[in-house]
């Protein structure tokens, strides 16, 4: 027995030591530092259990479209002055995309360590800023000359006058909105590798992920007389979109540690439904003086598309973001990163108008005789959204 004892002892020695005679690579997990120590003492260490994070988000969004021409300028010697297509005819608005800035935010992460460094749980939640933008015009003294442009059942291009030189004023603004959120929840299960003074930590995240999207274009003409302003007549047009991702997540998340230094990768995939919905409503005379001469548009909106309509599809969210991070402290971290994420199958408010119209569905033009135009879309697009992140990260 006693030749055991003497090899047993240096065996033991040779597994301790490493633990509390040199300092290891730490890690991304309850030790004190970014990664999660990957040694068999790790049920001795008494390092952070829980962690929560705060960024600031700096992000940009794909544009709102407002995609039929809805005011032009013409020649008005044509036939049909105004109309899309003949020599002097010019878009002052529509045909555009509502471009934004970069849209501030805030995201906020909040986890706990379920197991030493191999399993974890967490959630995390972030918000933009709604995005505005808009296009104005406004005639002087009813000049220059301007036409609400349509094409007709038959598909020939047409137009109807807005702003009349000495006669009638013209007022068109166009606003586009957009905004965004979401919230998701995940487990991660890694594992940590040594490489010389460099730790490699990987971690298979998985669950649930919901995103909300609402996205409007809002179109207001007005018309007064010029020797009368008192006489007006005002129309308007509202094409909004919500779209509602549900659905299960998978993602790998890579983290390189040297030091008080690390980068991180974190790559997603969440698979489920997105709940769809557009809502158009307005009128091309929804208020004013009652003048039959005034019919100020736009015409995007009528009885014939007028409504709500909604469905589910089955989309995809990717997601990829990169970080850079350095432990001010073993309890304090703070970060710079990017992220850019897409969004598969969405309703944008653009892709619901339709330029054709029955002019005797406008208001004082009825009955309403052959195709009920403009008709109700449900089209869809994509949709995309990166920026740059800034935060800290608190551990206890």
């Amino acid at each position: 027995m006693r030749h055991y004892l003497l090899p047993a002892a240096l065996l033991a020695l040779l597994v301790v030591q490493p633990v509390h005679g040199e300092d290891l690579p730490a890690a991304y997990g309850p030790s004190n530092s970014n990664l999660a120590m990957p040694t068999l003492m790790a049920v001795e260490q008494s390092g952070p259990r829980i962690w929560g994070s705060a960024d600031y988000l700096l992000w940009w969004c794909k544009p709102v479209c407002l995609k039929p021409a809805t005011l032009t300028t013409g020649n008005r010697g044509n036939a049909n002055p105004g109309a899309l297509g003949q020599s002097g005819t010019n878009v002052i608005m529509g045909n555009h995309k509502f471009e934004f800035s970069g849209l501030s935010g805030a995201r906020a992460t909040l986890g706990a360590w379920l197991s030493d460094d191999t399993l974890s749980i967490e959630a995390t939640g972030f918000f933009l800023e709604q995005g505005n933008a808009r296009q104005f015009f406004q005639s002087t003294n009813g000049g220059p000359a301007t036409y609400i442009p349509f094409s007709d059942p038959q598909n020939v291009a047409q137009a109807l006058p807005f702003s009349v030189p000495a006669l009638v004023n013209g007022t068109a603004t166009a606003i586009g909105q957009s905004q965004l959120w979401g919230l998701e929840g995940n487990f991660a299960l890694g594992v940590t590798a040594p490489l010389g003074n460099v730790s490699i930590r990987s971690d298979l995240l998985f669950g649930f992920r919901y995103l909300d999207l609402n996205d409007r274009v809002y179109l207001e003409n007005r018309l007064s007389l010029v020797n009368d302003p008192a006489t007006y007549a005002v129309g308007s047009c509202d094409f909004s979109t919500r779209n509602q991702f549900y659905g299960g997540q998978l993602g790998l998340r890579l983290a390189l540690e040297s030091g008080r230094w690390s980068i991180l990768y974190t790559n997603k995939l969440a698979l489920g439904e997105t709940r769809q919905s557009r809502s158009i409503s307005g009128s091309s005379l929804t208020g004013g003086t009652a003048n039959a001469g005034l019919l100020p548009g736009p015409v995007l909106a009528q009885a014939s598309n007028s409504g709500s309509e909604a469905t589910n599809r089955f989309t995809l969210v990717p997601e990829a973001s990169f970080k850079l991070r350095c432990q001010a402290t073993d309890f304090f971290a703070v970060s710079l990163g990017y992220s850019c994420l897409y969004w598969h199958k969405v309703l944008c408010p653009g892709d619901q108008m339709d330029n054709h119209l029955n002019p005797s569905q406008l208001p004082g033009r009825g009955p309403v005789l052959g195709p009920r135009d403009p008709q109700p879309l449900f089209v869809h697009t994509d949709y995309f959204v990166h920026g740059l992140n800034a935060g800290f990260e608190v551990r206890y």
